[in-house]
C-alpha cells in the first residue's frame, strides 16, 4: 500500500505515544513535527528516526503532503488548531478531551462537515487490550445486567504547568482523567447517562515549579444510566505512587475487576530500584508494579492504527468526534452538579 502521511503538532508526553505509535507502521511516513520547543522536538525527531522538518509555526506543517496531523497540544489549542487541520484538507487526530468546553467542541464539529475531513477522537483506554476484553466479556453476557460500578483513575499531578490553569485546560482532574472513565463506562453499558452528581476539591494548591492549582485535583461522582445502572468515578492529582486506572462492574450474573497498573502482571522488589515502572511513580525503590510496553498497554498503536485503517476504508471510526463531544458533554453537567450540590440532567446536544 502506499505510505500514509502524517503530521505531529507538539512534542510533549502525548506526543511521544503517538511517535512511538506511528513508529511501528511501517507504512506510515512522519512528515514533520510542528512545536515551540524545539530541543524537545528535536530529541523526538532523533529518537524515532524522523525525516520529516521541525517548524515552530504549526500552518507550515498544515502545508505537508500529508493526510492527518495528530493533535498533542494543551486543551485551550484544540479548538483553533483542529479547525485550521481540517480546513487545510487533513484529517485531524486530537487528544482527549476533545475542547474545554462544549461550545468550542460544537464549532470544531462545524468546521469538519464543512471540510469533508474528520476528527478522530483519541480515547487511548477503549482501545486498551485489558479494557477491548472487558467489552468482550460484557459482550458474551457474563455479567448480565450491570447495575453498579466504579471507574478510578489517580496519581500525583501533569507534567505540564498548563494543567494546572484554569484558562489553559478549562478543567483539572476530572476533565483530564475523567473523561477516560466517562468514556469507557458509556462504551461498556451501550446506555447513556441521563444525570450525574459530583463534587470536586482542591487539596495541593502549591504546585511547587507548577505554580498555583486553580482547577480541581480531586473529583467523585456518579453517573446514573437510562439503564438504572449508577457508576462511581474518581479522579485524583494529589495520590503518590504512580498511575492507577481500574474498574469494578456488578451484574446480575457476574462481576470483573480489571486494573492495567497496581496489577500483578509484574511484581518487582528492589532496595537499589531501577529506571522506570510506569507513569508518575516517583521511586523504584520496595515493591513495585512496572507496566510491560506501558504505550502498547495504554492503547496508543492499537488506536493509531485503527484510525488509520478508517481513513484508508473510509469508515467512521468508534470514537469520532461526536462521540467527543458527547462524553465533554457529560463532564460539563458534572461540573455544574459540583456548583449547586445537586444531581443534574445531562441536556440533550
Amino acid at each position: 500500500m502506499d505510505k500514509i502521511k502524517v503530521g505531529i503538532i507538539g512534542s510533549g508526553f502525548i506526543a511521544e505515544h503517538h511517535c512511538f505509535s506511528y513508529s511501528q507502521l511501517p507504512y506510515v511516513e512522519i512528515v514533520g513535527l510542528s512545536s515551540l520547543k524545539s530541543e524537545e522536538a528535536k530529541e523526538l525527531r532523533n529518537k524515532y528516526k524522523i525525516q520529516g522538518e521541525i517548524y515552530k509555526n504549526y500552518e507550515n506543517l498544515l502545508k505537508m503532503d500529508c493526510d492527518a496531523i495528530s493533535v498533542c497540544v494543551p486543551n485551550y489549542l484544540h479548538p483553533i488548531i483542529t479547525i485550521d487541520i481540517l480546513n487545510s484538507g487533513k484529517h485531524a487526530f486530537v487528544e482527549k478531551p476533545l475542547a474545554r468546553s462544549v461550545e468550542e467542541g460544537k464549532q470544531m464539529l462545524d468546521t469538519e462537515k464543512s471540510s469533508n475531513r474528520h476528527i478522530f477522537y483519541c480515547e487511548n483506554n477503549i482501545y486498551a487490550p485489558s479494557f477491548s476484553k472487558v467489552k468482550e466479556i460484557i459482550e458474551d453476557g457474563a455479567l448480565g445486567q450491570i447495575y453498579m460500578g466504579r471507574g478510578k483513575e489517580q496519581h500525583s499531578g501533569p507534567h505540564s504547568s498548563w494543567f494546572y490553569k484554569k484558562k489553559e485546560a478549562g478543567g483539572g482532574a476530572l476533565l483530564d482523567l475523567g473523561v477516560h472513565d466517562v468514556a469507557c463506562l458509556n462504551w461498556y453499558l451501550g446506555s447513556e447517562v441521563r444525570e450525574v452528581f459530583c463534587q470536586t476539591k482542591i487539596i495541593q494548591k502549591d504546585r511547587e515549579k507548577f505554580g498555583i492549582c486553580e482547577v480541581e485535583d480531586n473529583a467523585m461522582g456518579i453517573l446514573y444510566f437510562n439503564n438504572d445502572a449508577m457508576i462511581s468515578i474518581e479522579e485524583s492529582w494529589t495520590a503518590p505512587g504512580g498511575y492507577d486506572m481500574r474498574f469494578e462492574l456488578y451484574g446480575t450474573e457476574g462481576q470483573i475487576k480489571v486494573a492495567p497498573t497496581f496489577s500483578n502482571i509484574l511484581s518487582v522488589y528492589s532496595e537499589k530500584g531501577y529506571g522506570y515502572a510506569v507513569e508518575k511513580v516517583g521511586t523504584t525503590k520496595g515493591w513495585t508494579y512496572p507496566v510491560p510496553s506501558e504505550t502498547w498497554s495504554f492503547g496508543y498503536p492499537q488506536e493509531i492504527q485503527y484510525f488509520l485503517e478508517c481513513i484508508v476504508k473510509k469508515e467512521k471510526p468508534l470514537t469520532d468526534g461526536s462521540f467527543g463531544l458527547k462524553i465533554l458533554n457529560i463532564i460539563e453537567a458534572m461540573y455544574k452538579s459540583a456548583e449547586t450540590k445537586r444531581i443534574e440532567e445531562v441536556q440533550p446536544l
